[in-house]
């Protein structure tokens, strides 16, 4: 994401590979890591109201965080926001069984696609973002179907992480399904915009060849990446070289706010994705670098990052995981 939105573009820009693909990642590891703390491969029967809840707060924490990011003149199409929306609706499928699960995000990677396009047809409406929308009604549009995220298209993405995790990120059989499966999607999704007349999977497209071809790109990533640096007798080396980028995903929520903060800042000589070379690369370099070491110092200290200590602080302040009287009983 910070390569897509500092990386200089040229008098005619075309699309590069980091545009579209690290947000659909993004998506993908977030359905992946609310399957992991609702439970994983096996979720209790105890306590899912309280859970659910904590997942509609943090929602709207962050609904509300994406909106105030839109206020700033970055350039960039906060993705917070729609985050948030993607929270919310998952909140009545977090302990679905994965058939339903499955058939929800096959039912919605065809459909969606295209309700949008006949509500663009009817309206005319095109991505605004919150801040831009004239009335409530276009602003639901936006965030539903018609935005740079629309909710209704990209929840998919979050159902193909929460099956994922519902299925047992830790077997090997499962990881190679997800390497397997995601690369044949992918596949798909990207070939058949290659050579079938009208099928277009560029990026925020909004197409099922588009959610298929970075969808599946997330999810054999995610694989191959569970293979690689998740087993015992991983190499030292191998390990050693995916560590920033466990350091930066560590820090993800602070490391995303404070390089939208920046590239603010930077307006002037910007904004996202307009920046010359002598601008956009050295500040790809230091923010990459700034993120990656609060990262390990975190991870040093075992410490969350601030405003991920800021928002889990939040939801167990308003939301304790289990009442004062269950854990006095406990």
């Amino acid at each position: 994401m910070m390569a897509a939105h500092t990386w200089p573009r040229g008098a005619e820009p075309a699309e590069l590979l980091v545009d579209g693909r690290p947000s659909v990642l993004f998506a993908v590891v977030a359905g992946v890591a609310l399957g992991l703390i609702s439970g994983g491969d096996a979720p209790p029967t105890a306590h899912r109201g309280r859970a659910r809840a904590r997942l509609a707060l943090r929602a709207v924490l962050l609904l509300m965080a994406g909106v105030l990011l839109w206020m700033l003149p970055s350039g960039i199409a906060i993705i917070l926001d729609a985050y948030g929306l993607l929270f919310l609706l998952l909140v009545p499928l977090l302990f679905a069984g994965r058939a339903v699960i499955a058939a929800t995000a096959a039912a919605l990677l065809v459909t969606a696609p295209l309700v949008r396009d006949r509500v663009v047809e009817l309206t005319g409406l095109g991505p605004s973002g919150p801040v831009a929308a004239a009335d409530a009604g276009s602003l639901a549009l936006d965030w539903l179907v018609t935005g740079y995220y629309p909710v209704l298209l990209w929840l998919p993405l979050l159902l193909a992480g929460l099956l994922a995790a519902r299925s047992g990120l830790q077997h090997r059989r499962v990881r190679l399904l997800m390497l397997g499966l995601g690369a044949t999607a992918s596949l798909a999704g990207y070939g058949a915009a290659a050579v079938l007349p009208g099928v277009d999977a560029t990026a925020h497209s909004g197409t099922t060849a588009e959610l298929l071809g970075a969808g599946g790109l997330a999810i054999a990533i995610i694989g191959g990446a569970l293979l690689l640096l998740d087993r015992p007798g991983t190499p030292r080396a191998v390990a050693l070289a995916g560590a920033p980028l466990a350091a930066l995903g560590r820090v993800a929520l602070t490391v995303y706010v404070g390089h939208v903060v920046v590239i603010a800042l930077l307006e002037p000589l910007g904004p996202a994705g307009l920046f010359e070379p002598a601008v956009g690369i050295p500040l790809l370099i230091v923010l990459a670098i700034a993120g990656i070491a609060l990262g390990l110092v975190c991870d040093r200290l075992g410490r969350r990052g601030p405003l991920e200590a800021a928002l889990a602080g939040t939801i167990d302040a308003a939301l304790p995981r289990r009442s004062p009287s269950a854990r006095l009983g406990a």
